[in-house]
C-alpha cells in the first residue's frame, strides 16, 4: 500500500513536512535564498520524496542574505547528527566567499557536501529591442563606447558577476557591473531598458525568453544546449573560460556520519533520476547532472569550482565586501 504524503504550508520561512512513520527526528533543510528562486524550487521538488525515502519529516527553512552566506553559515553551524541539511549552491559555496572580506566559513572544510541535484547554465540576455543581435556585436559596442555597456547580475561575487568580468578581460571591452538582489528585479530592469544586458542562470528566465521579452546571445554550457536551439556557447565564440554551470546540491555540516551521507546521496540520486522529477526541474530551467555523483565526487566539485574562479577574482580586482 502506497504511503500517502501530506504537505503543509506553514509560514513564509518554513514549509513542507512529510507525515507518516518516523525513523528519526525531523530534518531542517536550510535554503540560503528567498522563496521562489532556483534553490528554493529545488528544495521543494526534492524534499517530499526524500522525506518519504528517509522516513523523516523535512522542514524547509529559508535563510536569505549576504549572497546566500547567512543560510550557508547556519548550515555549517548545525549539529552534525543528520538533523540539519541545506541547499548548497555556486554562490554561497563557491564564488561569494571569494569576494568576502571575512567569510564566516570555508566552503570545502566546514561542510559535508552530499549530492548534486541539478545544474543550470548562465545566459547572456539583452532586451528584445536591443540593437545587439550577436555577442560579437555586443562586444564591439563595449569596446567602441567610451562608457562601455552595463551588465546586471544576481549579486556581487555571483558566478555570473565573475563571468562578466572574465568576458570583459578576454574581449578587451568595458562592461560595467550592476548587481541586483536576485534574478527577478534584474530581469525586470533588463526588459525595461535600465541595463544593457543581464548575465544570469537560465533558471528563472525561461518565461522572458520564450515570451519574446529577452534575446539570448550566448550560453555557458560546454556544448550546444538543446533547450536553446541556435544559441552559441561561449566556447564556440572563442571564450572557453566562461564555460561553467551553476550547480545546486544537498549539503550539511562537517562531520556527518558516513552511513547517513551515503543514504542521503543514494536517495537524492534516485530521486533526480526519476522522469517526473526531471520534468519538474527542467520546467524551472534546472537539469539533473548527466552522471550521478557520489558524495566524494560532489565534494571535489565544490573545491575545484573555487580554485577555478579564485584567479578571476584576483585579476578583476573586485573590492572585498
Amino acid at each position: 500500500m502506497r504511503r500517502l504524503i501530506a504537505l503543509f504550508l506553514l509560514i513564509p520561512g518554513l514549509a513542507l513536512g512529510q507525515t507518516g512513520g518516523q525513523n528519526g527526528p525531523p530534518i531542517r533543510l536550510i535554503v540560503p535564498f528567498a522563496p521562489g528562486g532556483a534553490s528554493d524550487v529545488t528544495a521543494r521538488i526534492v524534499a517530499p520524496p526524500l522525506a518519504v525515502t528517509l522516513g523523516r519529516t523535512i522542514v524547509i527553512e529559508n535563510r536569505p542574505g549576504a549572497g546566500g552566506m547567512l543560510g550557508a553559515e547556519a548550515m555549517a553551524r548545525g549539529v552534525a547528527d543528520g538533523t540539519v541539511l541545506g541547499i548548497s549552491n555556486t554562490s554561497p559555496h563557491g564564488t561569494v566567499p571569494l569576494v568576502a572580506a571575512s567569510p564566516p566559513y570555508d566552503s570545502d572544510r566546514d561542510f559535508t557536501h552530499i549530492a548534486m541535484v541539478a545544474e543550470t547554465p548562465t545566459v547572456l540576455l539583452v532586451p528584445m529591442a536591443s540593437p545587439f543581435a550577436t555577442l560579437p556585436d555586443f562586444l564591439a559596442a563595449a569596446r567602441a563606447r567610451s562608457g562601455g555597456l552595463s551588465f546586471a547580475s544576481t549579486g556581487v561575487g555571483s558566478l555570473q558577476h565573475l563571468q562578466g568580468e572574465a568576458l570583459a578581460q578576454a574581449a578587451g571591452g568595458r562592461l560595467v557591473h550592476v548587481p541586483y538582489r536576485g534574478t527577478g528585479p534584474a530581469l525586470q530592469d533588463l526588459i525595461g531598458g535600465t541595463v544593457d544586458s543581464l548575465l544570469t542562470p537560465l533558471a528563472g528566465t525561461t518565461g522572458a525568453i520564450s515570451g519574446g521579452q529577452a534575446r539570448v546571445l550566448a550560453v555557458s554550457s560546454a556544448q550546444g544546449f538543446a533547450p536553446l536551439p541556435g544559441v552559441p556557447t561561449y566556447a564556440a565564440l572563442g571564450f572557453p573560460g566562461l564555460t561553467a554551470t551553476s550547480w545546486t546540491g544537498i549539503s550539511g555540516p562537517r562531520g556527518l556520519p558516513p552511513a547517513f551521507v551515503a543514504q542521503v546521496n543514494a536517495a537524492v540520486n534516485r530521486i533526480v533520476a526519476l522522469p517526473e522529477t526531471a520534468v519538474r526541474l527542467e520546467a524551472a530551467g534546472l537539469y539533473p547532472p548527466a552522471v550521478a555523483l557520489d558524495a566524494a565526487s560532489f565534494q571535489a566539485v565544490v573545491a575545484d569550482f573555487a580554485r577555478v574562479w579564485r584567479p578571476v577574482v584576483a585579476a578583476a580586482n573586485i573590492p572585498r565586501n
